[in-house]
């Protein structure tokens, strides 16, 4: 019969694999609570948004209901008023509604391209770029939004050249 080998069991290197396996126990343990804490830190901070933005649009609907409170008592309290905006003195501030307004809708590149073929180079910008407020000053919208020259009161048809609304705006100082 064959004769058995004995297996040499070296007491001190047991004990050291037996320590770092309660080290290694230990650090996994220490891991996987440190992955929690950030895993509810990272629970708590959505949650927390979530109310954050929860009271932001509650306050974004509150204001636009001051806002437009505002602008109905702007209307029963003695006011100075100029060609662009009534405005409320207070002792808190000021309240200033600026009046609603007709705005050019434009693209400056179709005027551009506009003044090239029609050889209107007193309004081209040496750099090629479309001299609006020189075009501008020339312009006046009527009151039913037809854009018109001064001068002439000739009727102003342009690709790239509109009327917009411009809504009247609040300004709280």
């Amino acid at each position: 019969m064959a004769k058995k080998k004995e297996i040499e069991l070296d007491l001190e290197t047991i004990q050291k694999k037996a320590r770092m396996e309660e080290l290694y126990e230990e650090r996994m343990e220490r891991v996987a609570r440190k992955a929690e804490r950030k895993a509810i830190l990272d629970e708590l901070f959505r949650r927390k948004t979530e109310q954050v933005e929860d009271k932001d649009v509650c306050d974004d609907v509150r204001i636009r209901q001051i806002d437009e409170e505002l602008i109905v008592l702007i209307d029963e309290v003695p006011r100075s008023e100029t060609k662009t905006r009534y405005k409320v003195n207070l002792l808190c501030g000021d309240v200033i509604l600026n009046k609603a307004y007709k705005d050019f809708d434009k693209d400056v590149n179709k005027l551009l391209q506009w003044a090239l073929e029609n050889n209107l180079t007193e309004f081209v910008k040496i750099k090629q770029e479309f001299d609006w407020a020189k075009f501008k000053s020339m312009l006046t919208i009527t009151g039913d939004g037809t854009i018109i020259i001064n001068d002439t009161g000739e009727v102003v048809e342009i690709d790239g050249l509109g009327v917009i609304e411009v809504p009247g705006k609040l300004v709280i100082k």
